[in-house]
């Protein structure tokens, strides 16, 4: 057996051994893209955002042959409270990507199988930058970038794709940091580089149109992700509740239904704590979920403000990932590391 196989082996074994003691009532599964191998992101900040078709098929495959049920997010709050039946998973998807519906939507009917897309408000709306695609595309003609930022010099080389996926950590940093001011920044880059912000963002997110489609579809849950996809946890209070509840509204109306799913911008314990949870949970949603990673237990039940989610990311194989997600050793992995 080669070395590869002796590692898959031991994960298998250790996977069945922690399932009974981590893997608890089921799992959330975070996504965002759907992309064929061939149009993937070189870059692997971005590429982590991405499964292929194959992948996907591979994961709604692996779910029902092991006696998973897949669950909309609607019925995750009854599944905690009473906790009968088989183990079980829901898959959801962030932002609003185009590919949500061009290649994800027909793979789930496939299955039979439901599942969520939260939707950024901006996004759609063609207003608000997908701005870690959109610096890739401006490191990508393989110039250096230049810019100027509260009087900060900022330079970037970009001729390898380390360097690229380098510059491109160091500026989401930059970004992420900042709060109201945020899109200033993003302009401030466009004006360097001569691209616009938000022009990337219209190729590739669903317009209302399309999203009014894809939402009458019995298999999909819209949730609400925010009008621009702001860290909250910059965002003075009175920001928060316009950027959370004036996005569930909007998208209420766009949609012409109630929004009672809401999952936070990136998510994680650094991303949202006690303030953020206490003014999000003021909007009403029935689930909140976090990029915390956990499996479901009937302790969550308490706890639909802050739901944990497992991220499959697109820079490891998809289906050892979601293995080791359903045991409960991809959260008891990231506990370790300080994630949580």
């Amino acid at each position: 057996m080669t070395a590869r196989g002796l590692r898959d082996s031991a994960m298998q074994a250790a996977a069945t051994l922690a399932r009974p003691v981590l893997g608890g009532l089921g799992f959330i599964v975070t996504l965002h893209r759907v992309v064929p191998e061939a149009e993937r992101s070189p870059l692997p900040s971005n590429r982590a955002l991405e499964v292929t078709p194959k992948d996907l098929r591979a994961m709604l495959e692996y779910v029902r042959q092991n006696g998973l049920e897949i669950v909309a997010q609607e019925a995750i709050p009854a599944r905690l409270a009473s906790p009968h039946g088989p183990r079980f998973v829901c898959f959801t998807f962030d932002d609003g990507y185009r590919d949500n519906a061009t290649l994800a939507l027909p793979i789930f009917r496939e299955f039979g199988a439901p599942f969520t897309v939260n939707i950024t408000n901006g996004f759609i709306a063609g207003n608000a930058s997908v701005w870690w695609y959109w610096i890739e595309e401006i490191l990508n003609a393989g110039k250096a970038l230049q810019f100027s930022w509260k009087g900060t010099p900022h330079h970037f080389t970009a001729a390898t794709t380390g360097e690229r996926d380098r510059a491109l950590e160091e500026i989401a940093r930059l970004v992420r940091g900042l709060g109201a001011e945020r899109d200033a920044l993003l302009r401030v880059i466009g004006e360097a580089a001569g691209l616009d912000p938000c022009a990337l963002t219209r190729k590739l997110c669903l317009t209302w149109e399309e999203l009014r489609a894809l939402a009458a579809d019995p298999l999909v849950t819209i949730g609400a992700h925010t009008a621009g996809h702001h860290s909250l946890n910059r965002l003075t209070d009175e920001e928060l509740v316009v950027e959370v509840d004036g996005a569930r509204r909007a998208l209420a109306a766009q949609l012409g239904r109630e929004v009672r799913h809401f999952a936070y911008p990136f998510g994680g314990a650094k991303a949202v704590s006690e303030r953020e949870f206490a003014l999000v949970r003021s909007s009403g949603f029935a689930t909140m979920l976090t990029t915390r990673p956990g499996n479901l237990t009937r302790e969550h039940s308490a706890q639909m403000d802050r739901l944990p989610r497992l991220t499959i990311s697109g820079n490891y194989p998809a289906l050892k990932e979601l293995r080791m997600a359903e045991s409960g050793l991809a959260a008891w992995r990231e506990r370790r590391r300080g994630r949580a």
